[in-house]
């Protein structure tokens, strides 16, 4: 279960980073975003079939 931690850190990560300035960006970075979301989601669904 340790493994799907790495992945939530990085994106808080990430989203730190996005928060304190890169408001610029909003439109690629929304799409980033919601691109690893989704890995995350999907690899949490793989890991718990």
């Amino acid at each position: 279960m340790e493994e799907m931690d790495v992945i939530d850190r990085f994106l808080e990560t990430f989203m730190a980073y996005i928060d304190s300035g890169f408001g610029l960006l909003a439109g690629d970075v929304a799409y980033l975003t919601t691109t690893l979301i989704v890995i995350d989601i999907t690899l949490a669904g793989l890991f718990w079939a």
